[in-house]
């Protein structure tokens, strides 16, 4: 009766959180003119661990941390234990070209999930995680005989959000396999204006275009798992997973109009020039997949390994095939613990999937952080874990008149622990 009432209780706050959530990821911010780009900055979905170990994740076997990135993964929460995670980013980014340079930060709330047994062979995991986001203000200015300066705008804001419903079952001893069903939603706004800085009696323009997503995307994995070694103490883990090539149900609509300024920040709209809606279509999205590995000895140290390829040259939106590149990413990292405390490196390198002015925008850092074990007063006591990680990482290029950002992401996660199924024993 208590684990039922726990359980109700739970699941109340859970979907508040998730509905504030979904809130604070309308109003996500990031500061990259490469979001202008497919669908946004695209989410990878690593947890604060993951993140502090280079981004590994494929072959991760974890009782206390749940690793959306390969749904088999949900097989090793342990049978009695419900397990809950909320994550939280910090970024710091330094945007520079050749002329000029910017500073920006800010803070968003980055997932939260939980996974629960159903049986000792089927384990099940839900949540709530940004998909996508997009966030850049660019100004470009030139200079018009008769006209004076005239300033370009490119500016874009939302991004899409994605609750996930995902499945492990326990093939045999060593092998597991699971399923991601995921739902994705939002809104992705672009926009692009013209403003005659030096005639102030003349009309601005600007264009909005929207693109409202709301579509199902399916993510599968598998994992085998093998003990070595004479006392067995030893392990290797192998991953792998693989998403198809999908469409994602989407509508787009477009509003042009001119403009004047008003006192006070107010504008004053004059003529539309253009009003679409409802432009229904698809957004094909790529085919994925990944492979890692994970070594080491129990409850002592890890290393890990994944490389995954992503099929991006095969995107299009409205019919519209886009200008990127195939993708190829690759992670690597490790693990050792000091007692229960968790130490944490790691190393990422994203080929991506952006070629810009004859210049491919690759991205690379590195990674490191630690698990910090939260004791509860449960009997017998069960551990949960803080986990804080930092990653210092270089996107893009100054080369070819391109955009460089230097970046210091922060992650903070949390991973409770409870033995909410274990059944009480009677002396």
């Amino acid at each position: 009766m208590k684990e039922l009432i726990r359980y109700k209780r739970f699941t109340l706050t859970f979907f508040v959180m998730c509905i504030l959530q979904t809130n604070m990821f309308g109003q996500l911010r990031i500061d990259s003119p490469y979001s202008r780009f497919g669908l946004g900055d695209v989410n990878p979905g690593y947890n604060a661990s993951q993140s502090s170990m280079g981004g590994v994740a494929f072959a991760i076997r974890d009782p206390l941390r749940i690793n959306i990135l390969n749904p088999a993964s949900y097989i090793n929460i342990d049978s009695s234990s419900f397990v809950f995670n909320a994550g939280f980013s910090g970024f710091l980014i330094q945007t520079k070209s050749s002329s000029q340079s910017g500073n920006s930060n800010y803070f968003n709330i980055g997932n939260l999930n939980f996974a629960m047994p159903f049986t000792k062979w089927w384990k099940t995991s839900a949540g709530l995680v940004p998909y996508s986001t997009i966030g850049y203000d660019v100004n470009v200015y030139e200079e018009i005989d008769s006209i004076g300066t005239v300033r370009y705008g490119y500016l874009g804001d939302g991004g899409a959000s994605r609750i996930y419903w995902g499945n492990a079952f326990r093939i045999s001893k060593n092998f597991a396999a699971g399923v991601n069903m995921s739902y994705i939603f939002g809104n992705l706004n672009l926009r692009r204006e013209s403003e005659m800085l030096d005639l102030a009696k003349s009309f601005n323009y600007r264009y909005t275009n929207t693109v409202n997503i709301k579509s199902l995307y399916f993510e599968y994995g598998i994992q085998y798992h093998t003990s070595l070694g004479n006392k067995k103490d030893y392990f290797l883990d192998l991953g792998l997973v693989y998403a198809n090539q999908q469409n994602f149900k989407a509508v787009k609509s477009a509003l042009a109009y001119t403009y004047s300024e008003g006192t006070e920040g107010y504008e004053y709209h004059k003529d539309t020039v253009l009003n679409t809606e409802n432009g229904v279509g698809n957004i094909i999205i790529p085919q994925k997949i990944g492979a890692g590995f994970s070594f080491g000895k129990e409850k002592s140290w890890m290393m890990a390994a994944d490389v995954s390829f992503e099929e991006w040259s095969k995107y299009s939106a409205f019919g519209v095939m886009g200008i990127l590149n195939n993708s190829i990413k690759i992670n690597f990292g490790g693990r050792y613990f000091i007692g229960k405390y968790a130490l944490n490196m790691g190393f990422m390198y994203n080929e991506s999937y952006l070629t810009l002015h004859e210049k491919n925008i690759n991205d690379y850092g590195i990674s490191f952080g630690v698990g910090i074990p939260l004791m509860s007063q449960n009997n017998p006591p069960s551990t949960s874990y803080m986990d804080l990680g930092f990653e210092f990482g270089r996107r893009g290029t100054l080369a070819n008149s391109l955009i460089q950002q230097d970046y210091i992401k922060i992650k903070l996660g949390l991973n409770i622990r409870n033995t909410w199924f274990q059944r009480p024993k009677y002396l």
